[in-house]
C-alpha cells in the first residue's frame, strides 16, 4: 500500500512537470509569433522609395543666352514694329546699306519666329505708333503689344539679342499709344537703339543708365548701318 502511494505521488509529480513544460512551450510559440508579426508590419527600407524623382530636363533647360554686346548689332536680323509705323522699314534699309541680311515683317507672330527668324542673331522691334498703319492693319495698341511681347519671348528662346528701337524722332512720341509701345518693349531689350531726336529729353539714355542696358544713339536711321555687321 505504501509503495502504491509512493507510485501515485511520483505519477502526480510527473504530470505536473509535463504540464509545466507544455505551458512553457505554448508561451515560447506565442512569443515567436508576436515577434514575427512585429517584423512584418514594419516597411522594408527601399532606396528607390526615398530617391527624389529626377527633374524633367525639358522643364529646367534655360533659354539660350544672347551673345554679349560688343558695340555692334549682329546680323542676320529679324524686324517688326510695335505700332505699325515705318520704323522697321527704316531699320531694314540700314541693314541693306550695311550689306547684312534682314527680314522685316510688320505682322510677325510668335509662331513664325522659328521659321522666319531661322539663323538670325538679332530681333529689332521698333516702337512709336501709326494710327493710320494700325487702322489699315485692323489692330490696336493692346494687340500690338501682346503680339510683339510674344515675338520677343520666342526670339529669346532661340538665343537672339532683343533690340528696342525708336528711330523716327519725336513725331512718334506724341500720344499715349506711342508711350505704351515704348513702355512695353523697353523692359524686354538687351540693347536700345534711338536717334538723337527721339532722346531729346533723355528718355532712352536715362532708362539705359538706370537699368544698365547698352544704348546706341545715332543722328538718323540710316546711320544705324555703321553699327550693323
Amino acid at each position: 500500500m505504501k509503495s502504491k502511494k509512493i507510485l501515485a505521488a511520483l505519477l502526480a509529480m510527473t504530470m505536473l512537470l509535463l504540464c509545466a513544460c507544455s505551458g512553457g512551450g505554448n508561451t515560447t510559440a506565442a512569443n515567436n509569433t508576436q515577434t514575427k508579426d512585429t517584423q512584418t508590419t514594419e516597411p522594408a527600407d527601399n532606396g528607390g522609395d526615398t530617391t527624389e524623382p529626377a527633374d524633367d530636363a525639358g522643364d529646367t533647360t534655360a533659354p539660350a543666352a544672347p551673345a554679349e554686346f560688343d558695340g555692334k548689332l549682329k546680323g542676320p536680323f529679324l524686324m517688326t514694329t510695335c505700332g505699325q509705323s515705318t520704323g522697321s522699314v527704316m531699320c531694314h534699309m540700314a541693314a541693306v546699306q550695311a550689306g547684312v541680311t534682314s527680314t522685316d515683317e510688320h505682322n510677325l507672330v510668335a509662331d513664325d519666329v522659328a521659321t522666319k527668324g531661322e539663323g538670325c542673331n538679332t530681333l529689332i522691334i521698333t516702337t512709336g505708333t501709326s494710327g493710320k498703319g494700325m487702322g489699315a492693319a485692323g489692330t490696336d495698341i493692346d494687340f500690338e503689344i501682346e503680339r510683339c511681347t510674344a515675338v520677343a519671348e520666342a526670339a529669346r528662346e532661340m538665343g537672339m539679342t532683343i533690340v528696342c528701337a525708336h528711330i523716327e524722332g519725336m513725331s512718334r512720341r506724341t500720344d499715349a499709344n506711342d508711350q505704351a509701345s515704348i513702355d512695353a518693349i523697353l523692359p524686354l531689350a538687351d540693347v536700345i537703339v534711338c536717334v538723337e531726336d527721339s532722346d531729346s529729353d533723355g528718355l532712352f539714355s536715362t532708362y539705359a543708365e538706370e537699368n544698365d542696358v547698352p544704348i546706341i544713339i545715332v543722328p538718323d536711321a540710316l546711320s544705324l548701318s555703321e553699327y550693323m555687321e
